[in-house]
């Protein structure tokens, strides 16, 4: 096995057993769930689809997510010590960072196709008129933009993880640069130029889920969130570098 495959085993391992995970994992589900139905309630009878419905229900609680689940990648291995073991062994920084990274998007995903039995599987079991609504094709586009959306947060996480040694620390940093700057920067704009408001009337990043939920692909989307991704995780493997030539 290559060093990213046996970093990626490692961490879905640690993962696996820890606390730290299945708790904001359940919660991620709960809270989503409890999301998807006060919209489906909301917008009962209005020209949103059940994948859209399901997609924008999933994506405001996608950072809180990556940051909780990214805090401990490299902040617990700074606390502990166990970064010194990793930058004295063979192991290129960017198999490293690559290995930590592939771990969190591996539960972000299967969180998120957990998330999709109920408007695939249960809503449609339950409501007969739902039954015709439901396309596997609407879904995986949905699925697509929102794990794109989650590799952006988990890259940002993964990075910050970096700069910490308190867990907790690295999670208010992701969420304040994941969350809280993009929500920011969006009322910024309207505040000082309200004509916007009439052009860009929803969060352009809650935009984009809607768009790919009904089929409106962009490929300029698409290289934005992989761009991001790879500036963010460049980024972190160029922190550890720095880590490593400290000594």
């Amino acid at each position: 096995m290559t060093a990213i495959q046996v970093i990626w085993l490692r961490e879905v391992r640690a993962f696996r057993g820890a606390f730290s995970c299945g708790v904001p994992v359940a919660a991620f589900l709960a809270a989503s769930g409890w999301t998807f139905v006060m919209m489906l309630r909301r917008n009962e009878g209005s020209v949103l689809q059940v994948q859209s419905i399901w997609g924008l229900s999933i994506a405001p609680w996608l950072p809180i997510l990556s940051a909780v689940l990214t805090m401990r990648l490299f902040a617990e291995e700074r606390a502990t010590g166990m970064i010194d073991l990793l930058m004295a062994a063979p192991l290129r920084e960017r198999d490293l960072v690559i290995g930590k990274f592939l771990s969190a998007i591996t539960v972000m995903g299967c969180a998120l196709a957990v998330s999709a039995v109920v408007p695939m599987l249960v809503l449609p079991a339950l409501s007969v008129p739902v039954q015709g609504t439901v396309r596997v094709p609407a879904f995986a586009a949905t699925f697509l933009i929102l794990v794109l959306q989650a590799s952006a947060w988990c890259a940002a996480g993964t990075m910050i993880s970096v700069l910490f040694r308190n867990q907790a620390a690295a999670a208010v940093s992701s969420l304040v640069l994941c969350s809280g700057m993009p929500i920011v920067v969006y009322a910024a704009i309207l505040a000082w130029i309200p004509s916007v408001r009439a052009e860009v009337a929803w969060m352009p990043l809650l935009a984009h889920v809607y768009d790919f939920s009904t089929g409106l692909f962009s490929t300029a989307v698409i290289v934005l969130y992989v761009a991001v991704s790879l500036f963010f995780l460049f980024g972190c493997s160029k922190l550890l570098a720095c880590l490593r030539l400290r000594g």
